[in-house]
């Protein structure tokens, strides 16, 4: 079993913890600041902006947050599954010989025979 804490105290997860804090923190900063400039200029492109950069800021939570579960969970069907799970298949039958089929020995025929008009 995987020690979350542990996990998520090491130096590489703490240098991620602090980006994405950090990146989201800028992305909210920079949406108020978008709308502070629609309430100026009550422009709805500015509107747009600013919720734009909330989206920006949920979609880096929300990736953080399938990142560290992934770590926590990983996925189980990495490995192939044993021979003995698998389903059985029937063999193909043997391929007929000219001698069993005279259906067959006749297609044959005519196959040569193509085969011969053609070089």
């Amino acid at each position: 079993m995987i020690d979350v804490r542990t996990l998520f105290t090491s130096p590489k997860w703490l240098l991620l913890h602090a980006v994405v804090v950090a990146i989201a923190v800028a992305m909210l900063m920079l949406g108020s600041w978008q709308w502070g400039r629609a309430g100026d200029s009550g422009r709805v492109q500015n509107y747009a902006y600013a919720a734009q950069w909330l989206l920006f800021a949920g979609f880096t939570v929300v990736a953080y947050a399938k990142l560290a579960r992934d770590e926590i969970r990983p996925e189980q069907d990495d490995e192939p599954a044993p021979v003995a799970d698998l389903p059985v298949r029937a063999q193909p039958a043997a391929p007929l010989a000219a001698d069993d089929d005279p259906e067959l020995a006749a297609y044959n025929a005519y196959l040569r025979s193509l085969a011969e008009k053609g070089s």
